[in-house]
């Protein structure tokens, strides 16, 4: 069985992908708050109170570690610069920097759709189109994929970027009582087809060492385009936001 390093395992992606995971891998689950971890089978998985900002955690939860899934970091897109570049950025060198030390082998990396919003909406972004952060989050994204890339093609350590659209934003905004917007829908990805991606990340072979690829599901009309995600990784997704808000109605 891989070991696989879940980072921020109590957020919205991670509390969801641990039950996809569980029975294929050895978990090692972190965040800084873990009372909602607490509940994992120990004999299945371990738990481990992580704050990215201390390398030498990061460098003690990577121990023994195959994969490295980084979740962990502020994920508000209005995220002020001081946090950004002390929680997203400088943690996500400790934790890269760490996983390398460690002798991890792959490294995937939850970027952010952030990190190239700042195209209209009818432009369809591809995975080679220029960055172009909406907002500072974005940038600390862009830094996180940038530095990706160096540890791949510099250090030796395989390294997936996922730039992550709405993960079930608009079930979210529904029960919330808000009807969900073109932009929402054209950028959207489900529970299932985030979990299905993430795996493929984990499993599939690389032609490179560093792969950027997009985190959305199958949309009538994708703010992100797939091709490259679907070719490189296998990637199948199933759902689509705009066929989704249809079955709320």
């Amino acid at each position: 069985m891989k070991k696989v390093l879940i980072t921020g395992a109590s957020g919205r992606i991670g509390s969801r992908l641990i039950p996809y995971l569980k029975e294929d891998y050895s978990l090692v689950l972190a965040d800084k708050d873990v009372s909602s971890l607490t509940d994992w089978n120990a004999d299945t998985m371990t738990v481990h109170s992580l704050d990215i900002v201390n390398k030498e955690e990061c460098e003690r939860v990577c121990d023994g570690v195959d994969v490295v899934i980084h979740l962990a970091g502020n994920p508000s897109p209005s995220t002020p610069y001081d946090e950004v570049k002390t929680v997203n950025m400088d943690g996500t060198y400790n934790m890269m920097a760490a996983a390398k030390e460690a002798g991890v082998t792959r490294f995937v990396f939850a970027s952010s759709i952030h990190a190239v919003k700042g195209y209209p909406e009818d432009v369809q972004v591809k995975t080679d189109s220029p960055v172009r952060p909406l907002d500072l989050y974005g940038v600390g994204k862009v830094f996180g994929e940038a530095l990706g890339n160096y540890f791949a093609y510099q250090e030796g350590m395989e390294v997936i970027a996922i730039r992550i659209g709405g993960h079930m934003s608009i079930e979210l905004g529904i029960k919330a009582g808000k009807q969900p917007k073109k932009d929402q829908r054209s950028s959207y990805i489900s529970e299932r087809d985030m979990n299905q991606l993430i795996k493929r990340c984990i499993e599939a072979e690389l032609d490179e060492p560093f792969l950027l690829v997009h985190g959305i599901s199958d949309n009538e009309y994708n703010y992100l385009d797939l091709s490259d995600t679907k070719k490189k990784l296998g990637y199948r997704p199933e759902d689509d936001g705009f066929r989704v808000f249809e079955t709320y109605q």
